[in-house]
C-alpha cells in the first residue's frame, strides 16, 4: 500500500500567543519532532508539512485540503501528524497505518468528569478524548473535503462520518500525545521527551 503523511505546521498559535510550531525545543523546532518520526516511517517525498512545503490555509480544513492535493496521486492512505503533538512515536505511526479501517485514530478514556454548561452531566464512560494523529483511506477523505461541505472541523474523522457515514475505528493508547496548547504545556511535553530518551537509551544498550 502506498502511504502518504500530512503534517500540520501551519497553525497561527492563538492561544500559545506565537506560532508554537516554530517554538525551540532542546535547540530545534518544535515541527522538527513529528516530522523526524513520520520520517522513519514514510518515505519523505510522501510528506508534505503544511506550512513549511506549502502555505497553510485560513483553517485547519483548508490546511488538510491543501495537504491533501500536494499529496502523490496514487497514495492510497494517508495519516495526519500535528506539529503540536510532537512526542508521536513511530510505532503510533505505524500502527494507524497498518490499520485495516478507513478512519482510524487515537483515543483514550476520559478522566475528568464532564458536564454540560446547562449543568447536565454526562456519563464520562460512554466519552472518548479523540486524538490525533488519525490515518484514512485517501480517495474517500479528499472526495469528502472536495464536497465542500466542510469549511472549519477540527477533526478529519467528524468529516468522513458525516460525509460518508464512516464510524472511526478507536485505539487507546498511552499519555505521550499530549497537544501543546499554552506554554506551560511544554513542561509536560519535557517529562515525556525524558522517559522516551531513557526508553531508547536502554534498547540501544
Amino acid at each position: 500500500m502506498n502511504y502518504s503523511a500530512i503534517l500540520l505546521a501551519a497553525g497561527k498559535g492563538t492561544r500559545y500567543k506565537c506560532a508554537k510550531q516554530d517554538v525551540l525545543f532542546h535547540d530545534k523546532p518544535l515541527w522538527r519532532y513529528a516530522y523526524e518520526t513520520t520520517l522513519d516511517v514514510v518515505s519523505k517525498e510522501r510528506v508534505v508539512v503544511v506550512g513549511k512545503d506549502i502555505p497553510g490555509g485560513e483553517t485547519r480544513t483548508e490546511s488538510v485540503l491543501k495537504g491533501l492535493e500536494f499529496l502523490p496521486s496514487d497514495t492510497e492512505r494517508v495519516i495526519i501528524v500535528e506539529a503540536a503533538r510532537p512526542m508521536v512515536t513511530r510505532e503510533q505511526i505505524l500502527q494507524l497505518l497498518l490499520d485495516p479501517y478507513p478512519s482510524s485514530t487515537f483515543v483514550q478514556p476520559l478522566v475528568n468528569t464532564v458536564i454540560y454548561r446547562n449543568g447536565t452531566y454526562i456519563n464520562r464512560e460512554d466519552l472518548y478524548d479523540l486524538l490525533t494523529p488519525q490515518a484514512f483511506d485517501y480517495k474517500e477523505l479528499i472526495e469528502a473535503y472536495k464536497s465542500n461541505r466542510f469549511t472549519d472541523m477540527t477533526d478529519e474523522t467528524r468529516i468522513m462520518y458525516e460525509y460518508h457515514g464512516i464510524r472511526p475505528h478507536f485505539i487507546e493508547t498511552g499519555t505521550n500525545l499530549v497537544k501543546v496548547t499554552y506554554p506551560g504545556d511544554l513542561e509536560i511535553i519535557e517529562h515525556i521527551y525524558k522517559a522516551q530518551y531513557r526508553r531508547k537509551a536502554k534498547s540501544n544498550d
